[in-house]
């Protein structure tokens, strides 16, 4: 089943005044999540814009893909980059063709998910409580253009946590990807919440959307396993804790260089030439050369 990660440059930007910058360990889950893949299931293709990719190569990762692609470009000035962050990934999903696999790059998955995929129409992550807080009732949205939310979507549905999304038919990747757009687009400009916003667009109208279709959708896990992490870890909840916690930060770091290393030998060459993770390396490289000599 081929993959595609997604990098929309412009909410990075926004986010980190007008330079891209992805923290050391968003760079080494980005490496593992592509390179296990490759490894247990197919593909992987990353789709981004021309900023992107520029600063993929500038910190020397463009190896980790099959192929890089820069479709996001035609995303520029169509939607509010900092209240659809996420939107880049709905414009990757549009262009690729089903069936295929949606993939975050904090998102890596250990092992073959056939078993799992083969199950259902559409296999997201894990679905999602409506918390008021991240789901609210859609009254709360103001539209334009008197755009309507549709009459047939059931919205006692939980939402769909897309970490991971596969989906196998071409008319419902359609449906969803032109819904949700539809949804960013006529979002009246007083709204201002950027997760209430992008979580409805991406992850609440997704089961709808299945159910209109009359598909069935299933979850890689159930929210009582999302933390045991032997299918797949999410590092999205703890990056708070790395941004904050310099001492848990430098140990999941290193803890991924090592497995990096172990599982793929033969990309040692070329992940010492990534700029950002040079600490890292130095250290790794120190306390196996002190291994050896003891």
């Amino acid at each position: 089943m081929n993959a595609f990660h997604s990098f929309w440059s412009e909410p990075n930007k926004i986010k980190n005044n007008k330079e891209i910058r992805l923290p050391d360990y968003e760079q080494l889950t980005a490496v593992l999540s592509a390179l296990k893949w490759r490894q247990h299931n197919g593909d992987i293709r990353m789709i981004t814009d021309s900023c992107g990719r520029e600063y993929l190569e500038d910190i020397g990762l463009t190896w980790i893909w099959n192929s890089i692609d820069t479709e996001l470009d035609s995303l520029s000035g169509t939607v509010d980059p900092f209240l659809f962050w996420a939107e880049g990934k709905l414009r990757a999903l549009e262009i690729m063709s089903a069936p295929c696999v949606m993939l975050d790059t904090d998102m890596i998955i250990w092992e073959n998910v056939d078993t799992f995929i083969d199950r259902y129409d559409v296999t997201a992550a894990h679905s999602e409580d409506l918390n008021p807080s991240v789901y609210p009732d859609p009254s709360c949205f103001g539209f334009k253009d008197d755009y309507r939310i549709p009459e047939e979507w059931d919205l006692s549905l939980k939402a769909a946590n897309t970490a991971f999304l596969c989906i196998k038919d071409e008319e419902l990747k359609s449906y969803y990807t032109a819904s949700a757009m539809e949804f960013s687009k006529h979002l009246a400009e007083g709204c201002t919440d950027p997760v209430k916003s992008m979580c409805f667009a991406e992850q609440r109208i997704l089961p709808m959307c299945t159910a209109v279709k009359h598909k069935r959708l299933g979850y890689l896990f159930d929210t009582t396993e999302v933390y045991r992490q032997t299918v797949a870890t999410h590092t999205w909840g703890f990056k708070r804790v790395l941004d904050l916690n310099e001492n848990a930060r430098e140990q999941l770091c290193m803890r991924m260089i090592k497995r990096i290393y172990e599982d793929f030998p033969e990309y040692s060459d070329k992940l010492q030439n990534c700029r950002d993770l040079k600490k890292y390396l130095d250290k790794y490289n120190k306390s196996k050369k002190s291994a050896c000599t003891e």
